[in-house]
């Protein structure tokens, strides 16, 4: 059986998704669940019905960190889409941050006069990577196929080709460069002829009739039986638009309700590594019997929210403790000026050893007063 693997320019594929739903029509959802399934069919039918077994499906993406908390939401659909390939198609994704520097994601929402233009790296040389990498290994694969766009790959495809792997490139028409495209191949690129996706939306079209669900939250009100075509997750609970909207807007009630008055304070928002000490810790139980952990970090620039999925996977919540020393990414700096959302957003929460604290470099000053752990804590105190 020939073994393939699928490697997608996650990032690439999401940023041109609207050209097929202008193709196909506004409402047009692409099935990420049947797209390895279709890519392997076409591979068996141009290896002439020979039986393929698609053994790996990876997407490499990004987002955003350090931006402004007015698109929290769109940040945070990012992060649910790349779980829901994890968690329901088994994807292996690896995702990438685009530092935004407290900016607005969007062009159009930005100043017009701002020159800013996110950067996103290690998209491209990590499926790159992840492809010769695989290729080494005997028996890991032996066909590759690239979803992809850019003609950053080509020297990735052609040595690719040399270790004796085939390729296979899927693209998009309107946004494919067109080495992929010329059907003479003169760079010796791929094995087979490229595949257009839009040539398989009937296929890939992520279709789901409207079914009647109940909404199992506590904050319904009327009939709890709804006609829904909403993709609903495996093992989860359904709770309707209208729900989920009044929950949501009690979180940024639960977010907001802890903060002190504070001065102004400067930052440097290139920098989206920043230090803490945890101020607070909170667990409040859900309607469905879970536990919702998240608490608070502060340092000089404020306070940061984070929840207990933004802590790393060494790090465990049941043994966090008040005062403890954290280093976190900054996905949205703290607005103290701001009555209604002040705190930051902090991720990727890193508990420090008080042990690793370095000796200072000059003497502290003398006083028989014990040092409050209340003090504000200083970046400037722990190193790595």
């Amino acid at each position: 059986m020939v073994k393939v693997m699928i490697f997608i320019d996650g990032s690439w594929l999401y940023a041109n998704q609207h050209i097929l739903s202008k193709r196909f029509g506004d409402n047009y959802r692409l099935d990420y669940g049947k797209l390895p399934q279709v890519l392997g069919e076409i591979i068996a039918e141009n290896l002439g019905g020979m039986p393929v077994d698609v053994v790996r499906t990876c997407l490499f993406g990004s987002n955003a960190i350090n931006y402004d908390i007015d698109d929290e939401q769109l940040v945070q659909n990012r992060r649910d889409f790349y779980d829901l390939l994890r968690e329901e198609y088994h994807y292996e994704v690896e995702v990438f941050h685009v530092n935004y520097r407290g900016k607005r994601l969007k062009r159009s929402d930005r100043d017009p006069e701002d020159d800013f233009h996110p950067q996103e790296k290690c998209v491209d040389i990590a499926l790159s990577t992840a492809m010769l990498y695989y290729a080494a290994i005997p028996n890991a694969y032996d066909i590759a196929v690239a979803v992809i766009g850019d003609r950053d790959f080509i020297p990735t495809l052609q040595h690719v080709r040399k270790i004796g792997k085939r390729v296979a490139v899927a693209g998009i028409k309107e946004s494919c460069a067109s080495e992929y495209a010329d059907y003479k191949d003169p760079k010796r690129l791929k094995d087979f002829d490229i595949i257009w996706l839009g040539d398989l939306l009937d296929k890939l079209e992520l279709k789901i009739s409207k079914r009647r669900l109940e909404c199992q939250s506590p904050l319904h009100i009327g009939s709890r039986f709804v006609y829904t075509d909403e993709f609903i997750r495996k093992g989860r609970r359904y709770y309707c638009h209208e729900c989920k909207e009044k929950y949501r807007v009690q979180r940024l009630e639960q977010r907001d309700f802890i903060q002190p008055p504070m001065a102004e304070y400067s930052f440097e928002p290139d920098s989206p590594t920043s230090y803490g000490e945890i101020k607070k810790l909170l667990v409040r139980r859900l309607e469905d019997g879970s536990e919702n952990k998240y608490g608070f970090i502060r340092n000089e620039r404020g306070d940061y929210y984070f929840h207990s999925m933004d802590l790393m996977d060494d790090v465990d919540f049941e043994f966090l403790r008040e005062g403890d020393p954290v280093m976190f990414d900054v996905a949205i700096q703290p607005n103290p000026g701001s009555r209604d959302k002040p705190n930051g957003k902090g991720v990727n929460v890193k508990l420090m050893d008080r042990r690793e604290q370095p000796v200072p470099a000059s003497p502290p000053l003398q006083s028989s007063a014990p040092v409050s752990s209340s003090q504000p804590f200083s970046p400037q105190s722990y190193q790595l």
